[in-house]
């Protein structure tokens, strides 16, 4: 259910949506005809399952960019409403069932503008206090890893490591965190009810109208009002499936009786949801006013614009948890109402039974999991859910074994050249030039190999083959660990000259076969 690879909020992503909401804002064309005006409402509705499908996007984004976007957001969503409101108070979209349908709509958007502005303001400060607890869980980690295993690093240790690790960037992603918020149930709600509203419309259409309505266009866009009509209308159908996904799936990755204990409290908001806007309440502006008076009514302003959207978002917050409730509410009466209910829970509870029991068998990755309340857990079929894709991450790099690499490695045993190296002992200017860029390194004691003279080209293909896969270990570590810009162009330095030696076998366009003919 995460990350948000195909949907990303950004300028480009927001220049599309505005083409693509051509027809709803558009105010001079008059579109009389039957297609002409569901094209308008249909559009409104795939703004909705956009919005939906963006959502999770927000948390990987910092301040700045965040708040760019939603007010990009805000100003489009506002301007469509308004041109909505105008065309129903005119009459322009027409009469039946379009200005119901378009006045749900706007009342979704807004709701969904109102989700979007207050995840903002909770990822603001939720990523800080996952961060915070990472960085604390990483630390204990690396101790509890040097405590068991003093010398050298065995399989099964560093096997436990990367789980440890995996438990931590998995459950402290902040689009984890989107997903499994009731900001995003909510989300996923008003997806659902707006996707049932236009299917339900269309079977009725379809059954007590003719089906040659949705060819009449009379407007100057003619036919390709149906073409736009129909697209967006699968685009509900097809766009809805990954929020509602998402929304059952946060259900699910929380669905125990604690979880659904702590939400029937929906009164409750939690610190972290308004700090933020307390922390700009608490905050002074600074002012070049030199009167007391004109500062004490701009700071009495101030506050009290911020109380006020500090009630905003709780009522939110509220209200999300609400839409949360009532899902679960709805997904237990459905599954209480199924045939073979009894049987499916007393199957169910068994199998969360052994679940538990084999998670109870491996705890220690249980304390590395990153939530942003400590007293809710994630459920046990998340939490294998986590196992095993580790396990399969584990399973599938060891049947791609680097093979070159293996067999390089295993070929130069007794060289200890790269083992005895010590960036200490070069000299000053050479050792802050490079200092720990091992891919620089590597790169250049490969290309002194390929360069000796007599050297077998069926050995410098297999010396190049094994490096090449050595260098993505080397690049990855490196560019983990450092980051800062002198790091950077060193990578991006030996990646060109790797890619050169490579692909041309040169070294800064001298031919290495023809330098290792000369000197010999």
């Amino acid at each position: 259910m995460v990350p948000c690879k195909y949907f990303t909020l950004n300028a480009a992503s927001l220049s599309v949506i505005a083409v693509a909401m051509k027809l709803p804002m558009d105010l001079n064309n008059p579109m009389s005809g039957f297609a002409d005006r569901a094209a308008k409402v249909v559009s409104m509705g795939f703004m909705i399952t956009m919005m939906a499908n963006l959502l999770p996007s927000l948390a990987s984004m910092d301040g700045k960019e965040l708040v760019t976007n939603i007010i990009a957001l805000g100003v489009l969503v506002i301007t469509m409403v308004v041109n909505v409101c105008i065309q129903i108070h005119t009459g322009v979209v027409g009469l039946q069932f379009f200005p119901l349908m378009a006045n749900i709509d706007v009342f979704m958007l807004l709701l969904m503008l109102m989700i979007y502005t207050s995840s903002a303001l909770t990822i603001l400060k939720s990523k800080q206090i996952l961060e915070s607890k990472y960085q604390y869980s990483h630390e204990k980690a690396l101790n509890e890893l040097a405590e068991q295993q003093p010398g050298r690093l065995t399989v099964k240790n560093l096997k436990q490591h990367v789980t440890n690790h995996w438990i931590m960037a998995e459950t402290g992603s902040p689009q984890f965190m989107v997903v499994c918020s009731a900001t995003n149930s909510a989300a996923g709600v008003i997806c659902t009810i707006s996707t049932v509203l236009y299917v339900s419309v269309v079977v009725i259409i379809l059954i007590f109208n003719s089906q040659q309505l949705i060819w009449d266009c009379v407007s100057d866009y003619k036919w390709s009002t149906s073409v736009i009509l129909l697209m967006q209308f699968l685009g509900i159908l097809t766009g809805s499936i990954a929020p509602i996904s998402r929304c059952f799936a946060s259900l699910n990755s929380k669905f125990s009786r604690k979880w659904i204990c702590s939400h029937i409290n929906v009164f409750k908001v939690e610190s972290y949801c308004t700090q933020k806007l307390y922390d700009w309440k608490q905050s002074s502006i600074p002012l070049s006013f030199k009167s007391r008076r004109y500062k004490t009514v701009i700071h009495n302003m101030k506050v009290l614009i911020l109380s006020f959207c500090i009630g905003l978002q709780m009522a939110i917050v509220v209200a999300c948890k609400m839409a949360s409730l009532i899902l679960i509410l709805f997904v237990i009466c459905v599954l209480f109402c199924w045939k073979w209910s009894m049987a499916m829970f007393s199957a169910l509870g068994f199998l969360l039974g052994k679940e538990r029991q084999q998670l109870q068998q491996n705890e220690h990755p249980t304390r590395y999991i990153l939530q942003l309340q400590d007293d809710v857990q994630l459920a046990d079929r998340t939490m294998k859910a986590m196992l095993n894709s580790v396990n399969h991450l584990i399973q599938k790099a060891e049947s791609q074994k680097p093979v070159d690499l293996m067999k390089l490695l295993n070929g130069s045993s007794g060289y200890e050249g790269v083992g005895m190296y010590d960036m200490h002992q070069l000299p000053p200017l050479t050792a802050d030039k490079y200092l720990d860029c091992w891919s620089l390194t590597v790169v250049n004691l490969t290309t002194i190999a390929i360069s000796l003279p007599n050297i077998q080209k069926d050995i410098v293909h297999k010396l190049l083959s094994g490096v090449s896969e050595g260098l993505k270990y080397v690049t990855h570590v490196e560019e983990g660990l450092n980051s800062t810009d002198n790091y950077v162009n060193l990578h991006k330095a030996s990646k060109m000259l790797w890619l050169e030696v490579e692909v041309y076998c040169t070294w800064l366009g001298n031919n290495l076969q023809k330098v290792a003919t000369q000197v010999h």
